[in-house]
């Protein structure tokens, strides 16, 4: 009896995680588009494959803590991987951040800003 309740669980485990998908993680900042550029193709970081490319702050304001999140797609264009990567720099107004991540091999690509701070500062002077 014990076992086949184990078995029951154990069944009933594996069917709800097969059928539980993990849910698309998407950028946190609205309107990201409006402050940056993005420029990137494929790669390779030692000699596996990586996604490349630069990120170019279009806006006046002097950003920090810049991370991409970078899809890794199918041939149909849906998402197989997602991977949220730091860009490790202040980027002023007009500047730009260069990237290299790591990625599976894929048909096709896709970069966002995931998320970034505005700096704030107190005075006139920088």
């Amino acid at each position: 009896m014990m076992r086949r309740a184990l078995a029951l669980f154990a069944l009933t485990s594996i069917l709800t995680a097969a059928a539980v998908q993990a849910a698309e993680i998407r950028p946190h900042m609205a309107g990201w588009e409006q402050i940056f550029a993005l420029e990137y193709g494929p790669g390779q970081y030692k000699g596996k494959p990586a996604i490349e490319g630069t990120v170019t702050n279009i806006s006046p304001y002097d950003l920090d803590n810049v991370r991409i999140l970078v899809d890794t797609l199918d041939a149909s264009g849906q998402i197989m991987s997602q991977q949220v990567a730091w860009l490790p720099g202040e980027v002023r107004g007009g500047g730009r951040l260069y990237f290299s991540v790591p990625t599976p091999p894929a048909p096709a690509y896709r970069v966002r800003v995931f998320t970034y701070d505005r700096i704030e500062s107190t005075s006139n002077q920088r």
